[in-house]
């Protein structure tokens, strides 16, 4: 049985899915993907806390839909560390800390679709964990 692929979305991604809905969110795949056995999908628990932060905010509805996504997840503990690469530092405090998360587990992907935050990231490896939006990671061959 070949391994499968560790992967971590950010709190965007989970969001963008749940407000989106399953129908009309292309990230959604990444969870039917995983029914096929290629992938696993991990969150952390800020990534949940800022996802349904977000979701009463501005989709309240949409509350049945995260929770089924965060039940079909791994949900990790937040671990916070210090990664020695310099463009880490100019993360947002919670950024550093999921960001830091996925690192520390060994993801192989932290799919992130925050441009504004992480663009400076995209297409680059902390240790093993390699950085892509989320249409990229859905282009990689499987």
């Amino acid at each position: 049985m070949e391994k499968k692929i560790k992967v971590f979305l950010d709190s965007n991604v989970l969001f963008s899915i749940a407000h989106s809905g399953k129908e009309k969110s292309r990230s959604f795949l990444i969870y039917e993907i995983q029914t096929l056995g290629i992938l696993r999908v991990y969150l952390s628990n800020l990534v949940c806390e800022e996802a349904f932060s977000n979701i009463r905010r501005k989709k309240p509805g949409a509350e049945e839909l995260l929770n089924e996504l965060i039940a079909g997840s791994k949900v990790l503990e937040d671990i916070v560390t210090h990664l020695s690469n310099p463009a880490l530092g100019k993360l947002p405090q919670n950024d550093q800390v999921i960001l830091s998360t996925a690192v520390y587990h060994k993801m192989d992907v932290f799919v992130t679709g925050n441009e504004n935050h992480f663009k400076h990231l995209y297409h680059k490896k902390i240790l093993d964990t390699l950085i892509l939006k989320p249409v990229e990671f859905l282009n990689m061959k499987f």
